[in-house]
């Protein structure tokens, strides 16, 4: 995922998080651990971002690592699926133009031991089984950036600029519902930055900040006007806020509100290697544990940092590949509800989907 630019917290959440303890992460060549002081906002505070889905957004160019160079010597880093650049069966999309936007597959999510695509240049929606083959393909728009799959196997298929709506489907592609992006009720829909499902409710998220209630899986269009402020975790039991306190020092802020009571639950602060890009992932798996994802400390890697769900405090870290080519994107990673972290990871011959675990 690109790095993102827009600051996901309130002001209430940045002061909560900048008073409380800074998060020691197990020290390693791959975090710096080296200042565990509060931190003063910087200059640059002002390019946090929630990580994880996020609207395309300008891209470090760089040279691209082959396959082979990827994958060496990362210990624990497996690959799940690859896919060379295509039309055919089991193929992606992949256009850069001479003028405009290069692009290749938008977004991912996992459902259940299946993994499906956003091969929007192809128009559709690709199935892989676990074995990496072709399970079945859904005709969609050309428009269509990011997905989610609800507890019941259904998919939430966004399109915020061409038909202004989220098509719902049923696990095997059928579509079985339409909830539309009202502006009256999401804004400017070209700052929607994901979609989400939280049990039986569909969610979008505007400019990495609030997310806005539009309706159930189920295909009813949301009453009234009900709002989160921060990504639900799996388990329903939390809020999460993500920020970058620093670039230069690589610093970020975490923040936990507790869904029932509304209280701040913790507030930590981690320090990932510097210079920062970016984040790239703020997600859970259904035990409640937290990743965070930073881009930085040099071209291609990236660091997760993996947190208790109780406290904020670290359970342990992974580095991993992160793609350095300028295709836009709006999901390069994502978690599985048994916690494995799945990276999607671009190259000049196609795009691998990457499995690593937190230690």
């Amino acid at each position: 995922m690109r790095p993102l630019t827009k600051n996901l917290v309130s002001a209430g959440f940045v002061l909560a998080a900048l008073l409380s303890a800074w998060v020691v992460v197990r020290r390693s060549s791959s975090v710096d651990t080296s200042s565990n002081a509060p931190a003063t906002p910087s200059s640059d505070a002002a390019d946090s971002a929630s990580p994880g889905a996020g609207a395309p957004a300008a891209t470090p160019t760089g040279a691209v690592a082959t396959s082979a160079a990827i994958t060496a010597g990362d210990a624990g880093i497996s690959a799940r699926l690859r896919a060379t650049w295509g039309s055919s069966p089991g193929e992606l999309g992949h256009v850069r133009p001479q003028e405009g936007n290069a692009e290749g597959p938008m977004s991912f999510a996992l459902a259940g031991d299946d993994l499906v695509v956003v091969d929007q240049v192809n128009g559709r929606l690709v199935r892989y089984g676990p074995d990496g083959k072709v399970k079945g393909t859904t005709p969609i728009a050309a428009t269509v950036q990011d997905v989610a799959v609800a507890k019941d196997g259904k998919m939430l298929l966004l399109d915020r600029l061409g038909e202004k709506a989220i098509t719902l489907t049923d696990a095997s592609g059928r579509a079985i519902g339409r909830l539309p992006l009202d502006k009256e009720r999401v804004g400017e829909t070209g700052n929607i930055t994901g979609v989400f499902a939280d049990g039986k409710d569909v969610w979008v998220e505007k400019e990495h900040g609030i997310l806005v209630r539009v309706g159930s899986v189920d295909g009813e269009p949301a009453e009234g006007h009900d709002e989160l402020a921060g990504r639900p975790s799996k388990d329903g039991t939390l809020l999460l806020t993500a920020t970058i306190a620093s670039k230069a020092g690589g610093r970020v802020a975490v923040n936990a509100v507790d869904r029932n009571t509304a209280a701040l639950r913790f507030a930590r602060a981690l320090t990932f290697p510097r210079p920062l890009e970016g984040l790239v992932l703020l997600d859970t798996d259904d035990k409640g544990t937290i990743y965070v994802g930073a881009a930085g400390g040099g071209a291609g890697r990236a660091t997760v940092a993996c947190l208790d769900g109780a406290d904020g405090h670290a359970l342990g870290f992974v580095t991993v590949p992160h793609s350095t080519s300028v295709d836009e994107s709006f999901r390069d990673f994502t978690v599985a509800g048994d916690g494995t972290i799945v990276v999607a990871l671009r190259t000049e011959q196609g795009v691998e989907y990457l499995s690593v675990r937190c230690p």
